[in-house]
């Protein structure tokens, strides 16, 4: 019967669903195999089959296997049947006797019936099982191991190397935590945008200190009548963009505190470089890390060294000022006579504009007079300048005063 059902299921193209596996014990003779049989001689036990799968070795033969658990036997294994869905017996062998021992007999095991079918088409052939009440024997349980563990270490591997192994959680709304939550729940972008950027901490000081990588990403304040130092951490284990903000909040009346970087560290100030910078009470200095031996540092307490308030001090002086003029000053020396409108002051440098303005003292050291001088022929480069009679200056220093732009 089983040869007329799997042709019948090749020529249709359907499967045929083979079932169960079923023992005897041939009432004691060991059977020949009939082609007609639909029975085994003595069935003793019936069971679903727990594999049904393609010999490795040999692709038209179909191995079916069945395990027989320790709590059934008391009787011996000659003959072995398969049987399809409906019932009919397909397949039938006979085997060299085995006896199947219960435990109450003293002794117990779980033994495997294992059957190889020659079939035409292995595609023809289907395992119908109910999963609930079939075992399974351990080199299937092992195989299903292996193949699942190497299909596990796969998609982990994959998961540890992609950019975003989880991007479902990247649309994934989370409720605000309240303002200045120091938690470590997950934070959203409305909770930052509402907290905006803040240090880490804050550290005051009244004396000379050493700062540490603790202090990095804080608010560093000085306090006191100042006149001591800071020293930078190293730069050596600092990220680049690491920063520490620093001001000095001694009073009008305290010292500068000096800010020191420590070792072969240099500090940048605009453009140069230097080992330490003076900053003066209310002024301030964030420090950032540009590299492993430097710091560049930038605000109020470098505002000596900005373009903005480059200076030539000396007898004759100048210096830029934030609003863009150039404040100019200096001393002339009178003369018996200054001839009239004759420019006789040059400027240390050229107004880029124009001179908007000059005052002039006429001072006499030996009088100690004191009073208001002239100016004539001013231009971008200079001016005529003399005592207020502008015939005799002898003896009188003329100090002057210019900006412009």
């Amino acid at each position: 019967m089983g040869e007329a059902k799997l042709a019948n299921a090749i020529a249709l193209g359907l499967t045929l669903k083979l079932k169960n596996l079923a023992v005897g014990d041939g009432n004691g003779n060991l059977p020949m195999p009939v082609r007609t049989q639909k029975a085994l001689v003595h069935e003793v036990r019936r069971a679903g089959l727990n594999q049904l799968s393609i010999d490795p070795a040999n692709a038209s033969q179909i191995i079916v296997e069945q395990v027989l658990p320790e709590d059934v036997g008391g009787w011996w294994i000659r003959e072995i049947g398969i049987y399809d869905e409906a019932g009919d017996l397909c397949a039938v062998a006979n085997c060299p006797p085995s006896y199947k021992p219960l435990m109450a007999e003293g002794s117990g095991r779980t033994q495997v019936v294992r059957i190889v079918l020659i079939v035409a088409s292995t595609a023809a052939i289907e395992l119908k099982i109910d999963p609930s009440v079939i075992l399974a024997t351990r080199k299937y349980i092992d195989d299903q191991v292996i193949t699942v563990r190497a299909y596990s270490d796969e998609q982990l591997t994959k998961h540890l190397g992609a950019l975003n192994p989880h991007p479902q959680y990247s649309m994934k709304e989370v409720a605000t935590l309240p303002k200045f939550d120091t938690s470590k729940k997950l934070a959203n972008a409305e909770f930052v945008n509402a907290n905006g950027v803040k240090h880490c901490a804050s550290f005051g000081f009244s004396a000379s200190a050493t700062l540490t990588a603790e202090h990095v990403g804080g608010f560093i304040y000085s306090f006191g009548m100042g006149g001591f130092a800071l020293t930078l951490p190293s730069t050596a284990d600092l990220p680049t963009g690491a920063t520490i903000t620093y001001s000095n909040q001694g009073g009008i009346a305290s010292m500068p505190v000096i800010c020191v970087a420590q070792g072969t560290n240099t500090l940048q100030v605009n453009g140069g470089s230097t080992s330490s910078v003076k900053v003066a009470a209310g002024d301030s200095l964030t420090f950032v890390v540009i590299g492993n031996n430097g710091w560049a540092a930038i605000g109020t307490g470098t505002l000596s060294a900005s373009a903005s308030f480059a200076a030539s001090l000396g007898t004759s002086s100048r210096r830029r000022l934030p609003s863009g003029d150039i404040e100019q000053w200096g001393t002339i020396n009178g003369a018996t006579t200054m001839a009239p409108f004759s420019q006789n002051l040059s400027f240390p440098i050229a107004f880029p504009n124009a001179c908007k303005s000059i005052h002039v003292q006429c001072m006499n050291p030996n009088t100690f007079a004191g009073f208001a001088g002239r100016v004539a022929n001013l231009t971008r480069t200079g001016a005529w300048v003399s005592n207020s009679d502008g015939i005799n200056a002898m003896g009188d220093v003329l100090a002057w005063r210019a900006i412009g732009d």
